[in-house]
């Protein structure tokens, strides 16, 4: 969805120049103004140095610790996890800024629909959940017997079951709520005339949001027939990648402060009906940061517990590489590993609840993890081996968060490759870390010239000749540098962070971002004349590249009369600036 189909751009930039991004942090955190910048502890991640800057003439916040950074709504976004429309009615409050109408009731629109569309939800699951305990389901009665899950289980999880394949068009006849149906994915209509249950023959289970409201459903086939589970398709409602089963049960305490997270529904049902506490499913083997930052904000201890299978084990290395960059001295993420071929489901009906639980008091440290997989006899065998594992997992590394786990990290490896000297192990990781930057983030004029116009707005207001003649040249980054030059012409008093809200849903916005906070270490007072200067040579390797072109093109073929006064032109050119 465009976050901001409701709101023009010239009405945020109104509400933008209005703000003041120093004073609403400041309501928020601690800031303290040294040079031209304002430094606190970064909100977004456990520090115990300064690491976040919030610039004032730039109107513009960033995270060396986390790299977080944008402009006030982004800061407002991430703070109060807010949607875009969120924050920028929050800087309308703040700065008395009228939000026509007209965008607003499209907003509370959207919002009925969807309590709507969670009501009608709700219905079917109400069938559903009766319709299990019925004569006409006991074949799904014998599978959930079979499994073991008992009656106190199904009703604690609401769990349904549709016996026929016109159940829900038949019990529900408010035409409404087969529509949302309809369009929520649960009944699909085939021929344009009979509408099906999806979930026709299937064990049904209610996928509930941490209010307790049903945002889709997820069914399980009766045999071995693939796919043997199906999810509501993705709507405004539901996205699988969102989801996380059972959340609504969650229950935070002083004995039971962690969240185990397992894989699928039985799982969850399973150890639940064993008294083992706060267990959610992410509903396959690929979490997401969405639901890694949902569950981080209601405890800050999770346990992963993967199926004992191939997929599993590399589900797991997968979590450990995303959930590195949360570690701080406050979050205790941890990882069990079962035996091959368990799962949850099936070990807990071996183990029983007390040996369950003491795997859940000796399940691993995530640091652990990661030290003993890259550190295996395999990955250190030979210099060689060595070089590749440090230069394939210093991302990780670098991105952890905590200085102290960070440093902890470099010395245990440095252990396990005998290099125990602490300036030599600096040395090598930082070697590393400049060949990892330079892959990823390849530095020229071009990148320099749009970082200086990006960062100085005012440089707009230099208007050499070059620029026209630059709209001619065939130069890679040209566009974007033009388009931003001629935004800040338009906009005289524009600044950063507005910049950065023009290009938000830009496929150019990460770079645009990065090159908002790069130091191109550049002295203020000389910024105009390397802006010329970067300009010129550019202006000057388009010009020799052009020449070349026309000189090979008259050797292959004679040019035309216009062709060679343009040469003749060039050569000039280039002769006076040499």
């Amino acid at each position: 969805m465009n976050t901001n189909q409701f709101i023009p751009p010239n009405l945020i930039k109104e509400i933008l120049d209005k703000t003041n991004i120093v004073d609403i942090i400041t309501e928020r955190i601690q800031i303290k103004k040294i040079g031209n910048n304002y430094y606190g502890l970064c909100p977004f991640h456990q520090e115990n140095t300064p690491s976040f800057t919030v610039n004032h003439e730039k109107q513009y916040f960033y995270c060396f610790g986390c790299n977080i950074n944008g402009n006030i709504i982004d800061f407002l976004m991430q703070y109060h996890q807010f949607n875009f429309i969120e924050s920028i009615h929050e800087l309308a409050n703040i700065t008395g800024t009228d939000i026509p109408k007209l965008y607003s009731e499209k907003i509370i629109k959207k919002y009925y629909k969807k309590n709507e569309l969670y009501q009608t939800n709700q219905i079917a699951e109400k069938l559903y959940f009766k319709n299990i305990k019925l004569q006409h389901s006991k074949i799904a009665q014998i599978y959930l017997k079979n499994r073991k899950i008992n009656i106190h289980m199904i009703n604690y999880f609401n769990i349904g079951f549709s016996h026929n394949q016109f159940f829900l068009s038949k019990n529900i006849k408010n035409k409404k709520y087969i529509n949302n149906l309809i369009y929520l994915g649960v009944i699909y209509k085939k021929n344009n005339i009979n509408q099906y249950d999806r979930l026709y023959h299937k064990i049904i289970f209610p996928i509930k949001n941490k209010y307790g409201k049903i945002t889709g459903f997820g069914g399980r086939s009766l045999n071995s027939n693939h796919p043997k589970y199906i999810n509501s398709p993705k709507n405004i409602i539901f996205n699988k990648s969102d989801q996380i089963y059972g959340i609504e049960k969650i229950n935070i305490q002083k004995n039971n402060t962690y969240i185990l997270i397992v894989e699928g529904y039985f799982d969850v049902i399973s150890l639940t009906q064993f008294n083992i506490k706060n267990v959610v499913a992410i509903l396959g083997t690929n979490i997401t940061k969405y639901q890694i930052n949902i569950l981080f904000k209601i405890t800050n201890h999770i346990i992963f517990c993967y199926d004992g299978d191939e997929a599993g084990k590399q589900a797991s290395w997968r979590t450990i590489q995303m959930i590195l960059s949360y570690v701080n001295n406050i979050r205790n993420i941890q990882f069990i590993f079962l035996p091959d071929g368990e799962d949850p489901n099936s070990i807990i009906y071996k183990d029983g609840t007390e040996k369950f639980k003491h795997r859940i008091k000796n399940a691993k440290n995530i640091i652990n993890c990661f030290l003993e997989k890259i550190t295996q006899k395999n990955n250190i065998s030979s210099i060689y081996k060595i070089s590749h594992m440090l230069e394939k997992n210093l991302p990780l590394i670098t991105n952890i968060p905590d200085t102290y786990i960070q440093t902890y990290v470099k010395k245990e490896i440095g252990k396990k490759i005998g290099i125990l000297d602490e300036y030599q192990l600096y040395n090598i990781f930082n070697q590393k870390k400049k060949i990892y930057i330079k892959k990823n983030f390849k530095i020229n004029n071009m990148r320099i010239l749009i970082s200086l116009i990006i960062q100085n707005p005012q440089l707009s207001n230099i208007i050499p000749f070059k620029i026209n003649e630059l709209k001619k040249m065939n130069i890679s980054g040209i566009s974007l540098f033009l388009e931003i030059f001629t935004m800040c012409k338009k906009y005289n008093n524009i600044n950063t962070g507005q910049i950065l809200e023009f290009y938000r849903k830009d496929t150019r916005c990460k770079i645009i971002k990065k090159l908002a906070y790069w130091n191109n270490l550049i002295d203020y007072k000389n910024i105009n004349h390397v802006f010329l200067d970067i300009i010129q040579k550019i202006y000057n390797i388009a010009l020799q590249r052009k020449y070349k072109k026309l000189i090979i093109q008259d050797r292959l073929k004679n040019l035309h009369h216009l062709e060679q006064k343009i040469l003749w032109n060039i050569n000039k050119t280039l002769l006076k600036i040499t």
